[in-house]
């Protein structure tokens, strides 16, 4: 219960950070066209399922352990300075039990000079498996944000991301009807990543430049001569 309220107090602190820069810092940084996250990825799964060869009729709950073995990586298409759409993969696995995720969904980026601060909201496919039991396919959605530090152009370092990790599975082949909770547990589950980030497609730089007009193209010595020039 500690760890849980350890994540929720980051994941505030994480959203006044967000709110504060926007507010603080003016000076916005280059916008990428698309970025591309891979890195290490922590899980608490949050998941109270049943243990295996027990009754239906009588089973026995389990709550999965931490799954610290796992990878993540995500692709985002910028449509905007802020806005942008996230395609997202997450995978943890270890002798407690595996689940994997593929989601899609919005994005909100602040971009600041050096950092950027994001929010995203995704929905899509949730696969939990319990060692000894079937494994779920179920729907899931994923709510949390995080910052990037802007090593160069084309890289970032994610300091951190700090996700909320919801799902709905099914067991009835496991547990009887008498047990709804057990026989279709939801999952409320929290996951933590860090990692690099590879920025792609920034917009090629303008070049300034003028033309000029000499009125009128002859003239007497002595005589006004008007010379427009236009930038551009």
């Amino acid at each position: 219960m500690s760890l849980r309220r350890l994540l929720c107090g980051i994941f505030l602190s994480l959203l006044a950070v967000m709110l504060v820069s926007t507010a603080v810092v003016a000076q916005e940084q280059e916008t990428p066209k698309a970025e591309l996250f891979v890195g290490y990825q922590w899980l608490h799964p949050g998941a109270t399922v049943p243990s295996p060869f027990q009754p239906p009729n009588a089973p026995v709950a389990q709550k999965m352990g931490d799954i610290p073995q796992g990878a993540g990586a995500s692709f985002t298409y910028n449509f905007t300075p802020h806005w942008g759409l996230e395609a997202d993969y997450g995978g943890n696995k270890n002798k407690n039990g595996a689940e994997n995720t593929a989601s899609i969904g919005p994005r909100f980026a602040w971009r600041n000079e050096g950092v950027t601060f994001f929010a995203h909201t995704l929905l899509g496919y949730n696969k939990l498996t319990v060692p000894l039991v079937d494994s779920s396919n179920g729907i899931g959605a994923i709510l949390g944000g995080g910052m990037d530090l802007n090593l160069w152009r084309r890289l970032s370092f994610r300091l951190f991301e700090a996700d909320y990790v919801w799902a709905h599975h099914n067991f009835s082949d496991e547990v009887g009807p008498a047990f709804p909770d057990l026989r279709r547990p939801s999952l409320s589950g929290v996951r933590l990543r860090t990692g690099l980030v590879f920025n792609f497609g920034f917009e090629s730089p303008l070049v300034p430049a003028a033309s000029c007009s000499i009125e009128p193209s002859e003239v007497m010595v002595g005589e006004p001569v008007t010379a427009p020039a236009t930038a551009s």
